[in-house]
């Protein structure tokens, strides 16, 4: 019998799936962010290496005992990264087992879909799109920060739902639902309040966290402002997939799309209606899906890849597998 590692290192959490060639789910284990540009190497090197012995010790197993390892690492960005990375946290905690060493975007990719290629779209704490074609040809657009170019996210978009109460405050834009939203997040009776509240330091934007929600609730009830936010932040998502489909030759092809991330999740459909107009004028056949599973399983699935083909069987025995682990550790692995 031959065993995998999945890990996913990301901005807040660090997950990694232990499982075997015939999918069955083994081991389990977590730690805070794994992702190096948060908190230091040595922070990083601790939460991957708490999830990794997580999940090997409940598997009872050890890492000479690993066929091969799939990563979807974020802070890996550049090739310096990549080097970095391997020197500091993973050939010491790894030794020379096989690895696909990825960005977390592509783990993404791989659990969100079953088809060998497709484009994926992340958008929550910040937004990053990745692809792999027909040929097997990968590359990304985005995600490292606002200053190369990002421009949405779960933050943003909240950000920009606050700016728009202090604008309707000013009779700059029009009367805005937001208003009576961020004012009951806030605790504040009113914008003059709220205004001098933030202006005195004495609230701070990130105490309405998770604001985004706040703009989807306001565009479900029809507000034109926060439709308009939407409206916007969907076109440059958009714009993000279809560089990706530019660069990989694939604006002909037949793929999916896969919309990751919490910003998808949002109870209005303006944002992924305006994403989805934007990438069919480059990409006629794309096909907008939610994921089918969490990153921590693509990563898991590019391990086992590095050896043997998942078939329909390993599909469907990981699936079974996958809803008795929710069960067991509280944790969501499937997204359908």
């Amino acid at each position: 019998m031959r065993y995998y590692l999945g890990l996913d290192a990301g901005g807040t959490k660090t997950f990694c799936l232990v499982g075997s060639e015939e999918g069955r789910i083994l081991g389990f284990g977590r730690g805070a962010t794994g992702n190096y540009e948060s908190y230091g190497i040595d922070a990083a090197t601790d939460e991957i290496r708490k999830a990794v012995n997580g999940a090997l010790g409940e598997a009872g197993l050890t890492m000479d005992q690993i066929s091969g390892i799939g990563m979807g690492i974020a802070g890996a960005d550049v090739p310096d990264d990549y080097v970095m990375l391997e020197r500091e946290i993973f050939t010491p905690l790894m030794g020379s087992v096989p690895r696909c060493f990825r960005n977390d975007s592509m783990a993404g990719l791989r659990g969100g879909t079953r088809e060998p290629k497709g484009i994926v779209i992340a958008c929550g704490t910040g937004c990053v799109s990745a692809g792999v074609n027909a040929q097997g040809r990968e590359c990304r657009a985005g995600g490292i920060n606002e200053e190369y170019g990002d421009k949405v996210s779960g933050t943003s978009i909240g950000l920009e739902g606050l700016r728009s109460v202090f604008r309707a405050r000013e009779n700059i834009c029009e009367p805005t639902a937001l208003t009576p939203l961020f004012l009951e997040r806030s605790g504040c009776a009113n914008p003059d309040e709220l205004f001098h509240r933030m202006y005195r330091g004495e609230v701070h934007p990130r105490q309405f966290e998770p604001m985004a929600k706040l703009v989807f609730q306001a565009a479900f009830e029809g507000d034109r402002v926060a439709c308009d936010i939407l409206e916007e932040s969907g076109r440059y998502l958009g714009q993000m997939v279809n560089g990706v489909a530019r660069t990989l030759d694939m604006c002909q092809d037949e793929f999916e799309v896969v919309m990751a991330g919490g910003v998808f999740k949002g109870k209005s459909p303006v944002l992924k209606d305006s994403m989805a107009t934007v990438i069919h004028r480059v990409c006629p056949l794309a096909r907008l899906t939610m994921p089918v599973f969490e990153p921590v399983v693509g990563a898991l699935l590019l391990g086992m890849e590095l050896e043997l083909k998942v078939t329909d069987t390993i599909y469907t025995a990981m699936s079974g597998e996958l809803s008795n682990a929710e069960d067991r550790y509280q944790v969501r692995f499937k997204t359908e």
